[in-house]
């Protein structure tokens, strides 16, 4: 859920950005998709580093059980492998 919220408040940001793409395309310069690439490369670690504190605050404040294999199962990217 987290994960969500935090992509739907780059929207602005990226309608933002959208003159400037437009301006590099028309001039070749190079193609949107390369900057869609960048910007998601860019963007992962700035999520994972964000996610991880999030995931381990909710799950102690849960009050989850505190075995390491539990604990680790619901970090972010384990589930999404599962």
């Amino acid at each position: 859920m987290f994960a969500c919220m935090s992509s739907v408040a780059e929207i602005p940001t990226l309608y933002a950005h959208r003159p400037i793409i437009l301006r590099h395309r028309k001039a070749a310069m190079y193609h949107p998709f390369i900057e869609a690439a960048a910007m998601t490369l860019v963007d992962i670690p700035i999520t994972v580093a964000t996610l991880i504190p999030y995931s381990i605050l909710v799950y102690f404040a849960v009050g989850l059980q505190e075995s390491a294999d539990q604990f680790l199962y619901v970090l972010p990217g384990k589930n999404s492998l599962v």
